[in-house]
């Protein structure tokens, strides 16, 4: 059985349409409460109650209202540029040329987000440069260090080198001594011929023992010697022990200048959270609000729309950061609000002095604005995220951030 084409450009995918979906389902489940009840397509059932529509369930939501004439028709009639994106309105409508612009949009859209991509490749690319010019900075001066400690280290190794040589040279002297000590006992008298006969016996075993350990070493030093010649290096028996002593050195040293220019991008630890916290969450929200020096992201709708559902956007937005404000001025938090659409009408009528405010551009949703100002920030510094969506409080908390639940949060505000 073959399956009808989707209406419109084939490069419309379902993505596309998100904002007109969930605008759809919305429509739905308000009207649900009228009386007589809205008619809307069966197949929106099963998603009026979700706060965000799955990526897998936006075909089937399209399919039914595409089904529906009548039903697309009312939400053409309803929606507008605050509720539903260009490309949302375009396919509800279907003005004549409809697919033509939502092509055009779809190749604007595209652009945008390679451009904010390749920004943030550059952004990222530049902070690694940083980092890496500052490490090469401290291992040329820790080189310097370490070479200056090397040729101390040669010269005091030369001094032992010439203070062995004298050694020697007393050596074969106490040797001589010995020699003529023994010459003088021999010519000793009767009296002492018992006793030389006693020491005679001593030193003939001492002797063996020298002789046997000095042969021994001779072996050593000359098989060392010779296996050194064979790689090119003509060193004497006597000067390996100094070169050993040496060679473990400077293996120390070159294993520090490794560790030294080792330059790894650093990760984002999230904020421990004391025992009993850990069980409440709000006195844990709290805790983490309050953290030195944190980052606090706000999912701005999703915060809203769970709170003030029965207001309309704006409010919702004026409420929300009058309640931020709050969080800001109470905790002293750093806190950034994101919202999606820079171009809703009202978005920039109010000046804040405590909380920054965030709108995502044309084409992008404000919970890739929230993943991309998280993996910009300082890793050295602590990130909280507020939000219910699933899919963001995964990939931050990868991303080593803590979350705090939007009714958490919306709690701790308006206590």
């Amino acid at each position: 059985m073959e399956t009808t084409p989707a209406p419109g450009p084939t490069t419309l995918e379902h993505r596309h349409l998100r904002s007109a979906l969930e605008f759809a389902v919305g429509v739905a489940d308000a009207g649900q409460r009228l009386k007589p009840p809205l008619v809307f397509p069966p197949e929106l059932k099963p998603f009026l109650k979700q706060q965000r529509l799955p990526g897998a369930g936006l075909g089937r939501i399209r399919r039914a209202i595409e089904a529906d004439p009548e039903y697309r028709h009312r939400l053409a009639v309803a929606a507008t540029a605050e509720l539903v994106d260009p490309i949302g309105l375009e396919w509800l409508r279907r003005e004549e040329g409809w697919e033509d612009r939502i092509s055009t949009l779809i190749e604007a859209e595209a652009e945008a987000a390679a451009e904010a991509d390749a920004a943030l490749a550059l952004k990222r690319s530049e902070r690694r440069r940083e980092a890496a010019e500052q490490v090469a900075v401290r291992t040329r001066t820790e080189l310097a260090a370490l070479t200056e400690q090397l040729e101390e280290r040669t010269r005091e190794l030369s001094e032992r080198a010439d203070h062995h040589q004298a050694s020697g040279a007393e050596l074969e002297q106490l040797r001589a001594d010995l020699a003529a000590a023994k010459q003088a006992a021999r010519h000793a008298g009767d009296r002492t011929n018992a006793a030389q006969q006693r020491l005679a016996g001593v030193e003939a075993e001492r002797d063996a023992a020298l002789a046997r350990a000095a042969e021994a070493e001779r072996q050593r030093d000359e098989l060392l010697a010779a296996r050194a010649e064979q790689h090119g290096v003509p060193v004497s028996a006597t000067q390996l022990g100094e070169l050993r002593e040496l060679a473990e050195w400077a293996k120390g040293i070159a294993d520090r200048m490794s560790r030294l220019v080792d330059v790894r991008p650093a990760r984002r630890v999230p904020i421990g959270l004391p025992g009993p916290l850990a069980r409440d969450p709000r006195k844990a929200a709290e805790y983490l609000l309050k953290t030195p020096s944190v980052l606090v992201f706000v999912d701005g709708y999703n915060v809203a729309k769970l709170t003030w559902p029965d207001l309309d956007l704006q409010a919702q937005r004026e409420h929300l950061l009058d309640a931020v404000d709050t969080v800001a001025r109470r905790y002293g938090s750093d806190i950034t609000v994101v919202f999606d659409g820079a171009d809703i009408p009202g978005s920039h009528t109010r000046a804040r002095r405590l909380a920054r405010v965030r709108y995502s551009p044309g084409g992008v949703i404000a919970d890739d604005v929230i993943r991309s100002e998280v993996s910009a920030a300082d890793a050295s510094r602590p990130v909280v995220v507020v939000t219910n969506d699933a899919e963001i409080r995964r990939d931050v908390t990868a991303a080593g951030a803590n979350v705090v639940a939007s009714d958490t949060f919306a709690a701790v505000a308006l206590g």
